[in-house]
């Protein structure tokens, strides 16, 4: 498997799977890389900024995160930290018996966490969006100053069922999912143009720069510049 970039302390079989335990230093950045098989990773302790189809998300220790074989993705570790990798062949659904038999036999205490997501991501797979939902999650313009009652309407619902109906679909309240998609925005401008943080903050919905600053910080663990510094392009 290999550690990538990173210190690899210990590495294992399991019948099909491959699982290794690797270090990072601080400030480590693993640009833009993908691998031939599937993985699992745990985030053992520290923490790290993934961008993943434009999107940052920031990791801290527990972080379980799945990618399909191919995948491509890029890590900051803003702090050093300790990651476990389940790498195995085929897709998830064919490998998660022996995937789980892995984890009992090496990582036990992060048992129920990984039986978690991937509950999460079986129950995504099997259930279809109303295609209401799926006209507002490919039409409304989230980034932009428009109301929320005017994603209902587009929807064809009233707000409060409109609400509860897209938490239940998504993952997410509608102002959260507003809020990652004008955080995705504003990552796309910080590496593919030169904008300055305030016309950034502008385009992206947000009121004012510091307005940005402090929500992509929450969202990616490092404020924008930080951000721009360590994945620029």
């Amino acid at each position: 498997m290999g550690a990538r970039h990173g210190r690899l302390l210990s590495e294992t079989r399991c019948e099909s799977v491959d699982v290794a335990e690797i270090a990072y230093d601080a400030e480590t950045v693993l640009r833009d890389h993908c691998h031939e098989r599937a993985y699992l990773s745990v985030l053992l302790d520290g923490a790290y900024t993934e961008l993943r189809q434009g999107s940052p998300r920031y990791c801290t220790p527990g972080t379980v995160i799945v990618h399909p074989s191919g995948e491509v993705h890029a890590d900051y570790f803003v702090a050093g930290g300790r990651c476990v990798n389940f790498e195995f062949a085929g897709g998830l659904g064919d490998s998660q018996k022996e995937l789980m038999r892995a984890v009992r036999a090496t990582h036990p205490s992060f048992q129920s966490a990984i039986a978690a997501v991937l509950r999460e991501r079986d129950g995504d797979a099997a259930h279809e969006t109303p295609a209401g939902l799926a006209r507002v999650l490919r039409e409304f313009p989230w980034v932009a100053a428009v109301p929320l009652t005017a994603a209902a309407e587009l929807a064809g619902m009233h707000p409060a069922h409109f609400a509860r109906a897209f938490r239940a679909h998504v993952g997410l309240t509608p102002g959260r999912y507003r809020r990652r998609e004008r955080v995705r925005a504003a990552s796309c401008l910080l590496l593919d143009t030169p904008a300055s943080l305030a016309e950034i903050a502008h385009a992206c919905g947000f009121s004012d720069q510091s307005h940005l600053t402090n929500v992509f910080r929450e969202t990616a663990g490092v404020p924008p510049k930080r951000y721009r510094g360590a994945f620029a392009r």
